[in-house]
């Protein structure tokens, strides 16, 4: 799982890369075509117009590669790492963690809990009503961990259990994740 940090660089070395390709096929354009065109700054021309189009193809075409290559959400790479999701902890919300022989009265006030016994969690009830879910069974992630990248969990699974180090900082499920839109990952 990767970082917030980590995907504002990649975002900007991706975005760098797109514009620089986009201006070498337009350069390539310019001298394909005898160096008239000048991207139509200067004067109208034919010439001009095809290179600004090679260009705006070129850096679409790259954009689309690079968030494939590198699968960064679109608002990420098109702000050149500007705007990044949140971290898992930031977005993890918040669940009572209660002993065993409370669970009972807590899920009357709560959807999910957390179950520990002697201070070690032993699972999470709520997502099976007949049943504790085993902590060996549940997805655990750092909570550093950029929340697109949880995208690829969620599909699978209906919660991830936001840890720093030994301690449970929250959770995120799969609603949590759907309406927070932070970006499709593909």
């Amino acid at each position: 799982m990767r970082r917030p940090s980590q995907l504002r660089v990649a975002a900007l070395l991706g975005a760098c890369a797109a514009v620089a390709f986009a201006l070498l096929v337009a350069l390539l354009v310019y001298w394909l075509l005898g160096g008239s065109g000048r991207l139509g700054f200067g004067s109208f021309n034919a010439a001009g117009v095809l290179e600004g189009l090679a260009f705006v193809l070129a850096y679409s075409f790259a954009l689309v590669y690079v968030r494939s290559a590198l699968r960064l959400p679109s608002p990420t790479l098109l702000s050149f790492g500007l705007v990044v999701p949140p971290s898992a902890g930031r977005a993890a919300a918040k669940v009572p963690i209660v002993d065993a022989s409370q669970v009972a009265q807590t899920m009357l006030e709560n959807r999910i809990v957390i179950v520990e016994q002697g201070g070690v969690p032993v699972g999470v009830t709520g997502l099976h009503h007949d049943r504790i879910t085993s902590w060996e069974e549940l997805v655990k992630v750092e909570a550093e961990a950029a929340v697109t990248d949880l995208r690829r969990v969620l599909a699978h699974e209906q919660l991830v259990v936001v840890t720093e180090g030994d301690e449970v900082r929250g959770i995120v499920t799969q609603e949590m994740y759907l309406a927070g839109l932070w970006g499709s990952v593909r």
